[in-house]
């Protein structure tokens, strides 16, 4: 199948949806696919366009096999809503004025929301190119944005949802990261065709037999200390107060240690919260090159995943990899990772913004070591279940099954 997918996020950018759609194109290219990517000069998280991209209008350029198309984009990290709409919309405008005519006759387009927008340039590119388009949904808008407390307005919401509806109806498939999602869309439009494309780690790569005093030492984590990590982006979705606030709850506890690593723009604040309190138990490191993350988050004993609010339908991507590093969780309820907690023992939850809750589950987890280690075991077994070549078998099949507009496979999550 010849197959194009339209995102605005991409490597080198690094990031769960950058890490999902390269994992799986890769893997669909392997299996005999021809892929071609139409993206954004990247610019994410730091909202500049890196060096080599800069002053470049268009560029074409070959990623593992793959053809890169790549046009330009206002970047912006700001939390002002004009301006990260004037981002969005910059993208929606040239990938479908200078990709369109790059990317030649498709079988498939796969459309990576959020930003929702970009369904604005997915649909005439599918018409154009000829192609089946399946809207791909990792984060459900404007679902989410409504359940983060003044995000946007009722009348800014109501607007979104008629944008949500006209472009899940124009598509041959939704397909969204977990089963909770599927019912959320479902029960709201119900004559769309939905599915479920599980994001997923790639167990080779993340693995438990990766830890290292070395790197535990490079963190500042002493021998005997038990270490509560968090790596990825510092942004307003993460709501990273809340591990700052356990900090300061367990900070005479020299047992226990926080390590913050990776950048956005809530990091400024974070560590002036931190300096603030004068606490000692919690550090901060720059973001590390991706080929790094393993053996840091293998080297870790917890691994903290918060969210700003419950956000139903969500699957934090970090989830996957700490399960194939064998690294317990500690992370917001009221996400699709509540229910693998609850099954299977993987960890403990808390309620948004509840730091009381976050430092008795981390002092719970380290005196506990059998407890703990029970909690290793069950998710190294679990990840097994989202390796990143099983989730690509279970995709081509899904994608086969649009192309020929028959029945969408079941698929087991």
């Amino acid at each position: 199948m010849r197959i194009a997918i339209l995102t605005q996020y991409f490597p080198p950018e690094m990031g769960a949806p950058q890490a999902r759609l390269y994992e799986l194109a890769v893997r669909l290219q392997a299996r005999g696919h021809t892929l071609t990517i139409i993206t954004a000069m990247p610019n994410y998280p730091l909202g500049k366009v890196l060096p080599e991209y800069r002053h470049k209008i268009f560029c074409r350029e070959k990623l593992d096999g793959m053809k890169v198309i790549r046009t330009p984009i206002f970047p912006s990290r700001s939390g002002n809503l004009v301006v990260r709409l004037i981002s969005y919309m910059s993208f929606v405008t040239t990938s479908l004025l200078m990709g369109t005519w790059s990317v030649g006759r498709q079988d498939l387009l796969i459309v990576e929301s959020p930003p929702l927008f970009l369904g604005l340039s997915g649909i005439p590119m599918a018409f154009l190119t000829g192609a089946r388009m399946v809207f791909m949904v990792s984060d459900i808008w404007p679902d989410v944005a409504v359940r983060m407390d003044n995000m946007i307005s009722d009348k800014q919401a109501r607007i979104l949802e008629k944008l949500e509806g006209f472009v899940y109806r124009r598509s041959a498939c939704v397909a969204l990261t977990n089963p909770g999602a599927v019912e959320l869309v479902r029960g709201r439009f119900p004559d769309v065709h939905c599915t479920v494309i599980s994001n997923g780690v790639d167990t080779s790569f993340f693995r438990p037999d990766l830890r290292s005093e070395t790197v535990r030492a490079e963190f500042g984590i002493a021998p005997g200390q038990f270490a509560a990590g968090y790596c990825g982006l510092h942004g307003f979705f993460q709501g990273l107060e809340v591990i700052v606030e356990a900090a300061k709850r367990l900070r005479d506890n020299s047992n226990i240690r926080f390590v913050l690593v990776g950048d956005g723009p809530t990091k400024p604040e974070l560590v002036a919260q931190a300096q603030k309190e004068g606490l000692e138990n919690i550090a901060f490191y720059p973001r590390q090159p991706k080929k790094r993350m393993p053996e840091i988050l293998a080297s870790m004993d917890l691994s903290l995943i918060p969210l700003a609010a419950a956000l139903p339908g969500t699957m934090p991507s970090k989830v996957y990899e700490a399960l194939a590093a064998g690294v317990p969780l500690i992370v917001t309820g009221g996400c699709e990772a509540e229910q693998l907690v609850h099954r299977y023992n993987i960890g403990r939850l808390f309620d948004p913004g509840n730091a009381e809750q976050v430092a008795t589950a981390v002092l719970e987890l380290s005196s506990d070591r059998s407890l703990y280690e029970r909690m290793r075991a069950n998710a190294v077994s679990l990840s097994q279940r989202f390796d990143r070549n099983i989730i690509a078998e279970r995709t081509e099949r899904i994608l086969q099954a649009v192309r020929a507009g028959s029945t969408l496979p079941q698929v087991e999550w």
